[in-house]
């Protein structure tokens, strides 16, 4: 498999390198904070949130109904998106707070009546008819709703949110007492105004939410019309809203929003392309044998990048393999003589675990047993730094410690 070099060649010069090397960098959990970092200063840029817009039941039956067996990206999906309301929710739905599979089941009953504000809206005695609980077995689950995230959330009302949100806070006694009454008569706070703590309490009062799933309520922001329906000199006219083309702040905005679109796709190409290259040249660890020599140049000569950009591009990124999470750095290997460093560790790992633990083997003697292996020049230095880098003792050390072992 051999990309042709111009293929990126023809991309990069009409992108911005200033964006696109950052870009190329981030991890997925990074890229998500700096796309919203350039949409705050661009109009032209809007992330689309997959948050539920529903009402109560039926958002959560909509979650409940979701199937998610559609093939996804290999590497990361474009568009950037946070859990709902009710997948959070539904994720604390575990022990310890809920233990068994009947407060699991009421817990569950009870997120299907929290409404979009994060209100419970529903009727303890219908979940408990249909659990056939009691109605203060119900209650109680509920109120174990004041530790989960957000902080608020099942209460029935505003008052009860605050009082469920207080409880998570390291309060002594006095405070807490103060802030309870305080809550309970929030029309009448000038009545604590002499109380000696009153400033105190009115401090954490500023940091409740309400309502308390305020973070995952689908912002609707401003409406602009398509289209202007209006009469002028008594004649009825239609005028489509577009953006003012002399207008060049507009148009220089809406060029950079194309760009990063362009870049993000460009992103997900180069490392797609990374790992078809590491797939092809490191197949025999995918089915289950070693590593192979490879390097950064052998990739970079392939795509007809830098091996400097290649270096960005892998940087803090990772690959879920059958054998686990691999960071991609993890698959360049170097080698002596075409045999792979990651063999000769292996090799000097198993001679160390079958040494004779009354006459460990020097370095020399490793040395001497690699040589006599692989048919290879090789310095004892060398040996030293891959025994460092392995975590493995010296000899004398190694002595010492069969000694203590064995003794």
């Amino acid at each position: 498999m051999k990309f042709k070099q111009n293929l990126y060649q023809k991309q990069i010069p009409r992108l911005s390198m200033k964006i696109w090397l950052p870009i190329l960098e981030c991890s997925v959990s990074e890229l998500d904070e700096y796309i919203r970092t350039i949409s705050y200063e661009n109009p032209c840029i809007e992330i689309s949130n997959k948050t539920s817009s529903n009402l109560s039941n039926n958002a959560y039956l909509e979650y409940q109904n979701r199937v998610s067996n559609s093939s996804s990206d290999i590497i990361e999906a474009m568009s950037v998106t946070q859990k709902t309301l009710y997948e959070t929710l539904e994720e604390q739905n575990i022990p310890p707070l809920f233990p068994t599979d009947k407060s699991q089941k009421i817990a569950k009953k009870i997120i299907l009546n929290i409404n979009e504000e994060g209100y419970f809206d529903g009727n303890i005695e219908e979940i408990a008819n249909i659990c056939n609980v009691t109605s203060t077995f119900v209650e109680s689950i509920r109120q174990r709703f004041k530790y989960l995230e957000p902080n608020g959330i099942g209460a029935k009302d505003l008052k009860e949110s605050f009082l469920f949100q207080i409880h998570n806070y390291d309060l002594d006694d006095e405070l807490s007492i103060l802030l309870n009454n305080m809550i309970n008569e929030l029309k009448s706070l000038e009545k604590f105004i002499n109380y000696p703590r009153f400033n105190e309490a009115k401090k954490y009062l500023k940091y409740l939410k309400y309502p308390p799933a305020i973070e995952f309520k689908k912002n609707k922001g401003h409406i602009s019309p398509d289209i202007h329906v209006f009469f002028e000199k008594e004649k009825l006219n239609i005028k489509i809203n577009l953006i003012d083309n002399s207008n060049n702040f507009l148009k220089k905005k809406f060029k950079e929003a194309k760009e990063l679109v362009n870049m993000l796709e460009l992103r997900k190409k180069t490392l797609y392309n990374i790992t078809l290259i590491i797939t092809e040249k490191q197949y025999n660890f995918f089915v289950g044998g070693n590593l192979k020599p490879l390097r950064l140049k052998d990739i970079a000569n392939e795509l007809g990048f830098n091996e400097s950009t290649i270096s960005r591009a892998i940087k803090n990124k990772y690959i879920q393999t059958e054998w686990g999470v691999f960071a991609f750095k993890d698959f360049f290997v170097n080698n002596i003589n075409n045999i792979s460093t990651v063999e000769i560790k292996e090799f000097i790992k198993k001679l160390i675990e079958n040494e004779d633990n009354n006459k460990p083997l020097n370095d020399k003697e490793i040395l001497n047993n690699i040589i006599k292996r692989y048919n290879i020049d090789m310095k004892r230095r060398t040996i030293v730094k891959y025994r460092q880098e392995m975590n493995i003792p010296s000899y004398k050390e190694r002595k010492f410690i069969y000694l203590i072992k064995n003794s």
